[in-house]
């Protein structure tokens, strides 16, 4: 009887080791673990609007040193690029991701703050490496109330269209009355408006400027149905010295 406990101690253990690597051995069976990934596809509205090189980089991929990564795990590091709007993920294969994605579009060039550009929706984000070269207006937006300052540039974009070159709302909330100002160019006129009147100022302008050509003017609107004009005196080229 003294020899009989151990041995079935014994037995229990080793039953119960071969049945946890019996289950163990199924699960995995079940549920094998993911494959390394060893290649990328990409679609989107443009075509390799960013290198496959620079999306295996994001997701610390390499074909010589391939590895598993979910699904869930390329979304969520994809995502957290400014520059990459929406992302949809799923294996075309075990080995092989697919990656449908849509880049922020940008609508301003920050003045302020070198190689950053706007979208739509305000996003600040990085233009290269990730965007060819593009003639966008500039913004500069100064220090603070950077939304409300925004806003004004984008309805100011949204009723001239190509035409605007520049908006400076830098002085928007400027104390001294006679420095707060929206300024903003359309071609070859650089109007200066009010941030409170701005709408009315530029439906007078819109009246009167047929008259002016397209000399280089400064015409400030400040003052209401008035039109301050300065003509823009530009210097000789370097071809012409």
């Amino acid at each position: 009887m003294k020899l009989l406990k151990p041995i079935l101690l014994v037995c229990f253990a080793l039953f119960s080791t071969l049945g946890f690597y019996a289950t163990l051995s199924y699960f995995e069976r079940q549920n094998p673990p993911p494959s390394p990934i060893k290649a990328i596809a990409q679609t989107g509205p443009l075509k390799d609007a960013l290198k496959t090189d620079y999306l295996a980089e994001l997701l610390n991929l390499s074909v010589d040193y391939p590895r598993s990564i979910t699904v869930e795990e390329t979304k969520k590091i994809l995502l957290e690029s400014p520059c990459i709007k929406k992302v949809a993920v799923s294996l075309l294969n075990p080995e092989t991701l697919y990656i449908d994605y849509t880049l922020r579009t940008p609508q301003f060039i920050l003045g302020d703050v070198e190689n950053l550009a706007l979208d739509k929706h305000g996003i600040a984000f990085p233009l290269s490496p990730y965007y060819t070269p593009k003639r966008l207006p500039i913004l500069y937006l100064g220090e603070g109330h950077f939304e409300e300052k925004k806003g004004v540039a984008r309805h100011l974009l949204e009723v001239f269209g190509d035409e605007v070159k520049m908006i400076d709302v830098s002085n928007y909330l400027e104390q001294s009355l006679g420095k707060r100002e929206i300024v903003i160019s359309l071609g070859p006129h650089l109007l200066r408006l009010t941030p409170k009147r701005y709408l009315e100022e530029l439906a007078h302008y819109q009246k009167i400027r047929t008259k002016m050509g397209d000399n280089p003017l400064i015409i400030d609107l400040r003052i209401p149905s008035l039109a301050y004009i300065t003509s823009i005196v530009i210097g000789p080229s370097a071809e012409d010295s």
